[in-house]
């Protein structure tokens, strides 16, 4: 009796994170939409973050809210 994850991550419509830039391109952590192709704030995903730059606990707090109100709509 194992659970099937694709119909659960189908189910909860499942969110990724993507690093960007801020407004100031300042690293930041975003939640993607679930198109993939751009962000909860309306920021369009473009190349990740560089790699090896310095790593970030950084949030995009518009995306957050956004994600937060998602979440509150689904409960």
């Amino acid at each position: 009796m194992g659970v099937d994850l694709d119909v659960s991550r189908r189910e909860l419509r499942v969110h990724e994170m993507w690093c960007g830039s801020d407004d100031a391109g300042e690293p930041v952590w975003h939640v993607l939409a679930t198109d993939k192709t751009s962000t909860l704030c309306g920021v369009d995903k473009k190349q990740e973050w560089p790699p090896g730059s310095e790593p970030t606990d950084r949030h995009c707090f518009p995306c957050m809210r956004a994600f937060q109100r998602t979440m509150q709509k689904t409960s």
